[in-house]
């Protein structure tokens, strides 16, 4: 096996060994990132992936996480496959997860996906059609506490209409983000002051109803951003100012689907 390889699968296997579970998405971006380190040419890189038979990232990835498709004594082993959450996740197949760790990687790999900023481009427009101006816009950090402890961004706006009309916007990657945030499990007291959370879409409802289950935020609102949309939904809460209602995308579809999960819910607890 070639030193590029043995070096790449030394990387992996310490990140793996670090983290034990690890989200598809960014198995494939440390595997991306861990080749570019190698500073491989693009002749050198065709010639390893003619002698190797396929696209060398894909060949590496189902190393780490198949028995059928070894490239290399050397690959680390993460073959235990887990749906947590709507995103496929692999963990070390001696290792017995644990959910804290499982919640680190989940968290992890929406910080990834999903920065504040990106996430921000979609609110600060819809503000502005609302006839808001953004006075203030901070970046701040939220330290979490897993298997290690982990520093996220997070933004927080002052969307600003007259005196009168003005609210204040914290916009998170995921709405597993919220509780870490809040300091507690039912209505807010960690950042009483915000009017508003914003959190993006998920692959499927499953963090939101969880949400929705284990979480009171009180009077404050959260809405929904969908960013290949560019478009925002509310989740919880109805705002006051009609501007702001007439600009969701689809809020009564949205309000139907809250509706419906808590009907489920009730049928489940009971």
């Amino acid at each position: 096996m070639s030193d590029v390889l043995l070096s790449v699968f030394n990387r992996l296997g310490d990140y793996a060994s670090k983290y034990r579970v690890i989200s598809e998405g960014e198995l494939r971006l440390r595997i991306r990132e861990s080749l570019e380190l190698e500073s491989l040419s693009m002749r050198e890189r065709e010639a390893l992936e003619e002698n190797l038979g396929g696209d060398l990232e894909e060949l590496i990835f189902n190393s780490i996480t198949t028995r059928e498709d070894k490239i290399s004594v050397f690959s680390p082993d993460m073959q235990t496959k887990i749906n947590y959450q709507g995103e496929i996740f692999y963990c070390l197949p001696t290792h017995r997860y644990m959910g804290t760790e499982l919640e680190d990687a989940f968290l992890r790999w929406s910080a990834i996906k999903n920065p504040p900023d990106t996430v921000a481009e979609v609110v600060v427009d819809f503000m502005h059609r609302a006839g808001y101006q953004i006075q203030t816009h901070e970046v701040r950090n939220l330290h979490i506490c897993g298997q290690y402890e982990h520093k996220y961004e997070y933004i927080d706006l002052l969307a600003v209409k007259s005196s009168d009309k003005h609210l204040r916007i914290l916009i998170l990657s995921s709405i597993k983000f919220v509780p870490y945030l809040m300091g507690g499990n039912s209505a807010v007291d960690g950042d009483a002051d915000a009017d508003v959370i914003v959190v993006p879409t998920e692959k499927t409802p499953a963090p939101f109803i969880s949400f929705f289950r284990e979480h009171d935020v009180g009077e404050m609102m959260i809405w929904v951003a969908d960013v290949e949309r560019h478009t925002l939904d509310p989740f919880i809460g109805i705002p006051q100012d009609k501007e702001i209602e007439s600009n969701f995308t689809n809020p009564d579809k949205a309000r139907r689907a809250v509706s419906v999960w808590m009907k489920k819910m009730r049928i489940l607890d009971f």
